[in-house]
C-alpha cells in the first residue's frame, strides 16, 4: 500500500501518539484529556551539535540550589550580567552563540538549564517552575544589565518581569504571545480530539485556574512595563508564526519589532547579524 506522503513526513513517535490518543479517546476522553495533560508538561532531550560543545567548553559550568534539583549553570566573560533563557525543549548552551558575543562587549554572559532541561534533573517542567529558577538566578547574580529569551523563554521572561524580576534591556527571539497559540499548535502536532482536547483543558483550568491564559500571556503581562525591549522574529519561522512577535511588540510599549528572513525558529540563535544587533541593543539601547 503507498504511503501517504504527508503522513510519512511526521516522526514515527507522533504517528504513535496520535493512534494511542485517538484510540483511548474512542473509550473514554476523559482518559485520554488526562494522558494528554500528562506529555504537555513533558519535556524531552535531544543531543548537542559540535558548536554548543564548543560553546559550553568556553564557559564556566556549575550548579546553583534550586527547589526542584540544581540548576546546570553557564558563565562567560566578567562584567555586568546578561541572562539568557532558552525556549520549551531547549537548554543552555543554544544561546551560546549570544554568550560569546556578549562577553566579549564586555559583559557576564548566564545561561541555564532549566528544570526538566538539558543538565538539570527532571523529566517534565511546567512555566511556573522555570520562572522560579529565573528568580533564583536573578536574585543571585542581579541586578541584570539585560535578558535575550527564545520562543517560550519570552513567555517565561514577560512573567517573571511583571512580578520580580529586573532588567535594564530585554530581547525575545521568536517569541510566543499567547497560551492559546501554544495550545492549538500541541493539539494539532497530535492531532487531539475536540473533546479529549476540552477534557485536558479542563484539567489544566482545574490545577492552575480559569484565567491561566491571562496569567501567562506575554502580551498581558508585558502592557504596561517601561523596560525597552527589542522583539526579534524570522517571517520564515514555521513552529512559531512572525505573527505572534508582532502581537508581543504591540503589547510591548518600550519595544522595537524586528524582522529577519530565512533563518526558521532556531537558526536565528546562530545567525551572526542578528547576533550583532542582539549585543549591540543591549550595550547601546540601539534598534538599527
Amino acid at each position: 500500500m503507498k504511503q501517504d506522503k504527508s503522513t510519512s513526513r511526521i516522526p514515527v513517535a507522533i504517528q504513535l501518539l496520535r493512534l494511542g490518543i485517538d484510540g483511548l479517546s474512542a473509550i473514554s476522553p476523559r482518559l485520554a484529556g488526562r494522558w494528554v495533560y500528562h506529555l504537555w508538561f513533558t519535556t524531552h532531550r535531544f543531543a548537542e551539535p559540535k558548536r554548543e560543545t564548543h560553546w559550553r567548553e568556553q564557559a564556566q559550568q556549575f550548579n546553583l540550589p534550586h527547589k526542584y534539583g540544581p540548576l546546570a549553570m553557564y558563565s562567560w566573560g566578567e562584567g555586568p550580567p546578561v541572562l539568557l533563557v532558552h525556549g520549551w525543549n531547549g537548554r543552555g548552551t543554544q544561546m551560546g552563540g549570544f554568550a560569546v558575543s556578549l562577553a566579549k562587549a564586555g559583559y557576564r554572559a548566564i545561561a541555564f538549564d532549566a528544570p526538566g532541561h538539558g543538565r538539570t534533573p527532571g523529566n517534565n517542567s511546567t512555566i511556573f517552575r522555570i520562572i522560579d529558577a529565573v528568580n533564583v538566578i536573578a536574585d543571585e547574580f542581579g541586578p541584570l544589565k539585560g535578558i535575550v529569551a527564545h520562543s517560550f523563554g519570552a513567555m517565561v521572561i514577560a512573567r517573571a518581569l511583571r512580578t520580580q524580576v529586573i532588567a535594564e534591556r530585554v530581547v525575545c527571539i521568536n517569541p510566543a504571545a499567547q497560551l492559546d497559540f501554544l495550545i492549538d499548535s500541541f493539539c494539532s502536532t497530535l492531532a487531539i480530539p475536540p473533546r479529549t482536547r476540552a477534557a485536558f483543558l479542563q484539567r489544566l483550568e482545574k490545577h492552575y485556574g480559569s484565567d491561566i491564559g491571562i496569567q501567562i500571556s506575554a502580551e498581558e503581562n508585558v502592557a504596561g512595563l517601561s523596560i525597552p525591549a527589542l522583539i526579534v522574529h524570522d517571517v520564515d519561522d514555521t513552529e512559531v508564526p512572525w505573527q505572534q512577535g508582532q502581537r508581543l511588540a504591540n503589547a510591548w510599549p518600550e519595544s522595537h519589532f524586528m524582522q529577519t528572513q530565512g533563518l526558521g525558529h532556531r537558526r536565528s540563535l546562530r545567525d551572526k547579524t542578528t547576533i550583532q544587533k542582539v549585543t549591540r541593543f543591549i550595550a547601546e539601547g540601539d534598534t538599527g
